[in-house]
C-alpha cells in the first residue's frame, strides 16, 4: 500500500510539473470558479485566513484572496506548479507537500478551498480529505469546492495528454458526502465550462459551512 500510494503521488507531481503553464492557461478563467472565488472574499472579513489545497500557480485563487486582503495558504504537490505560484502570488504563502498527508494540526482557518484538486484522488481519499478540512476549519468557517460531474472511482483518464485516475461525483451525492461529513450545504450548482483549448465539462461547485 505505501509503495502504491507514493507511485500514485509520484505521477500527480509528475503531471502538473509538466502541465503547470498549459493547465493554468486553459483553466484560470473559469468564470464560475472566480465567481465563488469573489463570493468567498467577500463572505470573510479582512485579514483572515485561507487554506487552498491543491493551489497550482496560485492564479485565480491565491492571487483573488490575497488582493482581497485576506492571508492564504496554498499547498500543492507540483514543485513546477508552486514556482510559478511564487513568482505570480508573492504575498501568499506556498507549502510544497501533498494535502491530504496533511497533518490534523495543520492551521486554523476561515475557509478552505479545493477547485478540482480532489479529483485526483480516490473517493476513500477525498472523503477522509473533507474530515481533515472539517477539522481545519474555525466554527462558522467556509470550504469551497469545484469538481467534475461524473460518478466515478479512480477511473482512468487522459487529462491534456497525460494519463491519470480521476474521481468524482454527481451533484446530488457531493451535497450528500457534505452533509455526512458534518458540513452545512450553503450552494451548489451544475455549470457547463468549455476550456480553452478543450471540450465542453460538466462541473459542480459548491459552498459549504461549517456549523458553530
Amino acid at each position: 500500500m505505501e509503495i502504491d500510494a507514493f507511485s500514485g503521488n509520484l505521477r500527480r507531481m509528475e503531471v502538473f510539473d509538466q502541465l503547470a503553464e498549459q493547465y493554468q492557461g486553459e483553466h484560470s478563467h473559469n468564470p464560475f470558479q472566480a465567481a465563488l472565488i469573489e463570493e468567498i472574499a467577500a463572505l470573510l472579513p479582512s485579514g483572515t485566513s485561507v487554506l487552498d489545497l491543491g493551489c497550482g500557480t496560485g492564479v485565480p485563487t491565491a492571487q483573488v484572496l490575497t488582493e482581497s486582503d485576506h492571508r492564504v495558504v496554498g499547498v500543492d504537490i507540483s514543485e513546477g506548479m508552486l514556482r510559478l505560484a511564487r513568482e505570480q502570488v508573492p504575498a501568499a504563502e506556498f507549502v510544497h507537500a501533498d494535502f491530504k498527508e496533511l497533518a490534523d494540526d495543520f492551521g486554523s482557518f476561515e475557509a478552505v478551498t479545493a477547485f478540482f484538486s480532489l479529483l485526483m484522488l480516490s473517493k476513500a481519499e477525498i472523503e477522509r480529505t473533507l474530515d481533515k478540512a472539517f477539522g481545519w476549519l474555525k466554527p462558522d468557517g467556509y470550504l469551497a469546492l469545484g469538481m467534475v460531474n461524473f460518478d466515478g472511482d479512480s477511473l482512468p483518464f487522459d487529462f491534456m495528454g497525460v494519463p491519470v485516475t480521476v474521481s468524482g461525483y454527481l451533484e446530488s451525492d457531493l451535497a450528500a458526502v457534505l452533509k455526512a461529513h458534518g458540513f452545512t450545504v450553503v450552494s451548489i450548482e451544475t455549470v457547463a465550462f468549455t476550456p480553452a483549448d478543450g471540450p465542453e465539462e460538466s462541473q459542480i461547485f459548491a459552498l459549504a459551512r461549517k456549523p458553530a
